[in-house]
């Protein structure tokens, strides 16, 4: 099994905006740079992040997206959810009725998925956001112009 780089990368943005844009607009071409993901795969991977209620966008030249959602609420599970299928174990079980030997790996399988899907329902954005203050990786929030007479 294997996390589909639309995954991936839809998961770095989400943190991009969490950790670098301070609640401002910030361009696709900024995220991609630092998320290391090319721009018009982004841009495809934003629209499915829009539509799922996670980021907002604003047009014009200080325009960008921003994320909306709470980043201690946001988690894997959610952004994974929003840009493919969750795992899950094919309808292939044997019939109900008959009790089978063959029925013991799909329940394992089951059991294994679910577990990945709880576990990914427990990290959050915010957890991520704070990996990367702990593993002491600047942040590039813009903070404005401060003006000295």
């Amino acid at each position: 099994m294997r996390l589909s780089n639309r995954a991936i990368y839809g998961l770095r943005a989400i943190f991009d905006l969490a950790y670098h844009s301070g609640g401002e607009p910030t361009q696709v071409r900024e995220i991609a740079e630092r998320a290391r993901v090319p721009v018009r795969f982004l841009e495809q991977i934003f629209l499915d992040l829009k539509r799922a209620g996670f980021v907002e966008s604003k047009r014009g030249p200080r325009g960008g997206y921003r994320l909306v959602a709470d980043p201690a609420a946001l988690t894997l599970a959610g952004v994974f959810g929003a840009l493919e299928d969750l795992p899950e174990l094919p309808d292939v079980l044997v019939d109900e009725v008959e009790e089978s030997a063959a029925q013991v790996p799909d329940v394992v399988c089951q059991e294994i998925f679910s577990k990945m899907i709880d576990l990914l329902s427990e990290v959050t954005v915010a957890d991520l956001i704070e990996r990367g203050e702990e593993l002491g990786f600047s942040r590039q929030c813009y903070e404005g112009f401060t003006y000295v007479i």
